[in-house]
């Protein structure tokens, strides 16, 4: 009963919309059967599907922070390394045009 909750939690609450009416029957049953109505036993229950599975979203967005500071030094290198392809331009432009 606990996995089955779990699967459908992290399905419904954590990737979805939400409780649903199947949801809501389940988390009844295990809050009296399981943990003898005991709210702050499936609280806990709760919040530990939700470190489990959060860190691996975090994860996530751990690498596209990173991705977004490697893309940004590339763009950076590029425009320096435009910046200088403008100037030499400039310079060998300078040079033809006072000969």
């Amino acid at each position: 009963m606990l996995e089955e909750f779990k699967k459908q939690y992290i399905e419904k609450c954590i990737h979805g919309d939400g409780f649903d009416n199947e949801l809501n029957s389940l988390f009844e049953q295990v809050l009296i059967e399981v943990f003898k109505d005991d709210s702050e036993k499936m609280s806990a229950f709760i919040q530990s599907i939700n470190d489990e599975i959060l860190p691996e979203e975090l994860s996530e967005v751990e690498l596209l922070k990173q991705e977004n500071t490697k893309l940004q030094a590339a763009i950076k290198s590029m425009q320096d390394e435009s910046e200088m392809v403008q100037n030499a331009f400039m310079e060998i432009s300078d040079y033809v045009f006072s000969k």
